[in-house]
């Protein structure tokens, strides 16, 4: 399928005053750029609300971005076809340089790394990104036996997953989904330090605009009964890979419901064509020392998966992505001019990974006191070669 993309009608100002049609088109335009060019599992939130954008001077390819005092933070990565992205980040860096922001991509894939070390970017290795590569997936032999049981037990349950498209649905019942996902959402935040939804680097599950997501739902009763958990997926590489990116489930929904409701999607996904599925990023995964890297980055996130999981559970997201067998992939940031102790707390400000509910904390401190031999059976990422 080609990937050549018809020139804008009209290049994109970049004026900020921009009548209402123009806005339309540009996030039409954002979105295809996206959808077609993006190649990881994060491509698709530089369409979220909230971001800005740079285009390049020639219309063909952008940059979506979040800015807290003089640190920007990329999301999405270079949204372009092959050929433009040198142009793309020269460009994007001439204008960081002029306005002195210190800039921040995130989830870089390898073949970019040469083109940021070329315009001077520190580059630190961040996490790797698990595939799960469809046309050869069959979950047969003893290495997916844990992912058959969970499904296996759900279908007992009487589970369904179904997918709901935005376009069967009248506004009203529209709402109703959502109204019943962000209830699922709610429950299951009641386990989470943080006192609200982290965003940024996480995708908004109830969006006013929802392009080419797909929403499926897990319901009991064989698909007729309540909402059990659901699943956003994203779409990248052109619509031949989806990232499931959002997942959320009921406290008292039935035991291994995200590893049946990840399996189903998969199997759908599958029989529909497509390549392959992103589980997202698994940060501070394998992140050895690069030449010329951020020690304060690699540091922290060492020390991140190492000693506080309470606050973000690192190693137990690695662990139940790993039970999935995945192809692991590496991911990079790329800081400009470099990282910086400041740099890092602005991502902290923007994401609100910090913002906690001080009760919900005290309770996960006091579980993990009680049970901490329930982790000890944790797997390990590899050691690096």
């Amino acid at each position: 399928m080609s990937q050549t993309l018809a020139k804008p009608v009209a290049p994109p100002s970049r004026s900020c005053e921009r009548d209402d049609h123009e806005e339309e088109l540009q996030a039409k335009r954002l979105e295809e750029l996206a959808y077609t060019f993006g190649r990881t599992y994060d491509s698709y939130l530089a369409t979220e609300e909230g971001l800005k954008q740079f285009w390049s001077s020639n219309g063909r390819g952008a940059v979506s971005y979040a800015i807290i005092g003089r640190y920007l933070h990329v999301q999405g990565g270079l949204l372009c076809p092959a050929e433009e992205r040198e142009t793309l980040l020269r460009e994007f860096h001439e204008f960081a340089c002029q306005q002195r922001l210190v800039v921040t991509f995130y989830n870089m894939p390898e073949e970019d790394v040469p083109l940021f070390r070329q315009q001077g970017f520190q580059v630190t290795k961040w996490g790797e990104e698990p595939f799960l590569d469809l046309p050869d997936l069959t979950w047969a032999g003893g290495s997916y036996e844990w992912v058959r049981r969970q499904f296996h037990f759900c279908r007992r349950q009487n589970v369904s997953l179904i997918e709901c498209h935005r376009e069967d649905y009248t506004n009203d019942q529209w709402e109703e989904i959502l109204n019943e996902i962000r209830e699922v959402a709610a429950d299951g935040r009641l386990t989470k330090p943080q006192r609200d939804e982290i965003w940024f680097f996480n995708g908004r599950y109830d969006p006013p605009n929802w392009g080419r997501r797909r929403l499926f739902l897990a319901r009991g009763d064989h698909g007729l009964g309540r909402t059990e958990g659901f699943l956003v997926c994203l779409p990248f590489e052109n619509g031949t890979h989806f990232a499931v990116e959002t997942y959320r489930h009921r406290l008292d929904a039935p035991r291994g419901l995200v590893p049946f409701m990840i399996h189903q999607c998969a199997e759908q996904l599958r029989i529909q064509g497509l390549q392959g599925i992103s589980l997202c990023l698994c940060p501070a995964v394998r992140c050895g020392k690069l030449p010329g890297d951020s020690w304060i980055v690699r540091r922290g996130l060492q020390f991140g998966f190492d000693y506080a999981s309470v606050l973000f559970d690192l190693p137990g997201e690695y662990h139940f992505k790993s039970r999935f067998r995945p192809r692991f992939v590496p991911r990079y940031t790329c800081h400009w001019p470099h990282a910086s102790v400041r740099s890092m707390w602005s991502l902290v400000r923007l994401s609100g990974v910090m913002t906690f509910d001080y009760q919900r904390l005290a309770s996960s401190l006091w579980n993990r006191f009680r049970k901490p031999k329930s982790r000890s059976s944790l797997a390990s990422p590899s050691p690096i070669k």
